[in-house]
C-alpha cells in the first residue's frame, strides 16, 4: 500500500524506494506513439531490416516515466503539485519487446529546496519481468510546488 507523502514531508523521501505497477505496452501504444512524436512521418518506409518489429522505442519507455510514477508515488494533490524539471542521464540498456511485463522502479536520491518548493532526483529503473539487466535507468529531476503559489496563466517561480 502506498501512503500519502504531503508537501512539507518531502524531504524525509530520500533514500525511499517505491516499486511502481507492472506494465504491459503493445504494437498498438508504439503506433500510437510514432504518430503522437512524428516517428511514423520520420522513418515512413520503417527501420533497417535488423531493427526487430516488436521492439520497444527507447523514448517510448522514457515517456512512461510521469504516468508510471504518478501511479505509484502516492503524491498529496491537495498540498503540491510538479512540473518535470530535467534528466541528469538516461540509458537505454536491455531491450523490450511488445507485451514484455515492464517493473518500475522509483528510488529518491535528493530533495532540495528550491524557491517556494523542492527540486526531487529520483533513479527510474525499469526492468523486464524475468530479466537480471535493467531496460532503463534514467536519472529524473521533478519539481513540487505548494498549491497556491502560482496563479492560474503564470510562469512557476525557479522555472525558465
Amino acid at each position: 500500500m502506498t501512503t500519502t507523502t504531503r508537501f512539507e514531508d518531502l524531504p524525509s523521501t530520500v533514500g525511499s524506494i517505491i516499486e511502481g505497477e507492472p506494465f504491459r505496452l503493445s504494437a498498438e501504444d508504439s503506433s500510437a506513439f510514432e504518430r503522437a512524436t512524428w516517428l511514423d512521418r520520420a522513418y515512413p518506409k520503417g527501420d533497417v531490416d535488423e531493427f526487430p518489429d516488436d521492439i520497444v522505442e527507447g523514448f517510448f519507455l522514457l515517456s512512461m516515466l510521469d504516468a508510471t510514477l504518478r501511479f505509484a508515488s502516492g503524491m498529496d494533490d491537495s498540498s503540491m503539485w510538479g512540473l518535470n524539471y530535467g534528466l541528469d542521464k538516461v540509458r537505454f540498456i536491455a531491450q523490450v519487446h511488445h507485451g514484455d511485463t515492464i517493473i518500475p522502479t522509483f528510488e529518491t536520491l535528493e530533495v532540495v529546496p528550491k524557491d517556494e518548493g523542492f527540486k526531487i532526483l529520483r533513479r527510474c529503473i525499469f526492468r523486464v519481468a524475468g530479466q537480471d539487466t535493467p531496460a532503463m535507468i534514467a536519472d529524473w529531476w521533478g519539481y513540487a510546488l505548494p498549491l497556491g503559489t502560482v496563479e492560474k496563466g503564470r510562469e512557476a517561480p525557479g522555472v525558465a
